[in-house]
């Protein structure tokens, strides 16, 4: 998720940008949750959330390129459109599979505590696959940040390389979501962090914004586990939420074009 909101964040050209802003992060939960609803085994929510999730991504960036030029508030306008689209639908399928409401809401909440091996292999291999093939190409990455005109002066073609990083962070999204459930603001906070210790070039956001992605996980887990005076375990998508409201929030009210 760090590394998905660190590409966004760059391709978009918007501070807000991330999994759940465009639009990605809801259509994987969709497709996951009616796998949950049919009664699927765990192991095939994956597929289903990276369906959804790769097709909502392609939808929201076909509405932002309707006008065959490149429209960064149209793209964040229709994800934000499709969000509420498929959290409308995750709620009905709640009222009408009434049996299967507790996974799926237990789940929505997202949590670490159904990984295995097999998972955490998978993970593994996609995640540093991205990050060589990113790293690789961190130059064309850091001149798809200018405009179009001299990105493609530079030898570089915009719309391909974009579509290309669209659908690597499409990927990450998906993988994360239909294993952990909708860890909230992750890939919108970290970038801002590496950003700042680091500066804007992505050969070193790459990687930092993957650590620090992960570190913050493994903090608000640590919170979760001990929150709680009983000793119960609060999902850690409410911890991740509720720091990332916060920081969301500074953002907003900072309202200074240095944070980016």
């Amino acid at each position: 998720m760090g590394l998905s909101g660190a590409l966004l964040q760059l391709l978009l050209r918007n501070p807000l940008a991330d999994g759940f802003t465009t639009g990605i992060a809801s259509s994987a939960a969709l497709g996951a949750v009616i796998g949950i609803s049919l009664g699927l085994s765990f192991y095939f929510l994956p597929f289903f959330a990276l369906f959804f999730g790769v097709a909502g991504l392609f939808l929201v960036y076909a509405i932002a390129t309707k006008t065959k030029n490149f429209n960064n508030i149209s793209l964040i306008l229709a994800g934000i459109v499709l969000n509420i689209i498929c959290s409308a639908i995750i709620s009905f399928l709640k009222y009408y599979f009434d049996e299967s409401i507790g996974a799926i809401v237990f789940w929505l909440m997202g949590g670490v505590y159904l990984f295995d091996w097999k998972k955490i292999i998978i993970g593994f291999t996609i995640l540093f696959t991205i990050i060589f093939y990113c790293y690789k190409n961190h130059l064309k990455l850091n001149i798809l940040s200018l405009d179009e005109a001299s990105a493609f002066n530079l030898g570089v073609e915009p719309e391909k390389m974009r579509k290309i990083f669209f659908t690597l962070s499409a990927l990450l999204v998906s993988v994360a979501v239909s294993f952990a459930g909708i860890i909230g603001f992750v890939g919108l906070i970290v970038p801002h962090v590496s950003r700042g210790f680091f500066g804007a070039g992505m050969k070193n956001n790459i990687i930092f914004s993957t650590i620090f992605g992960a570190d913050l996980l493994v903090l608000s887990d640590l919170i979760s586990r001990v929150i709680i005076p009983s000793g119960a375990e609060l999902p850690v998508g409410i911890i991740t939420s509720i720091i990332g409201g916060i920081f969301f929030l500074y953002i907003l009210i900072l309202g200074k074009r240095k944070m980016w």
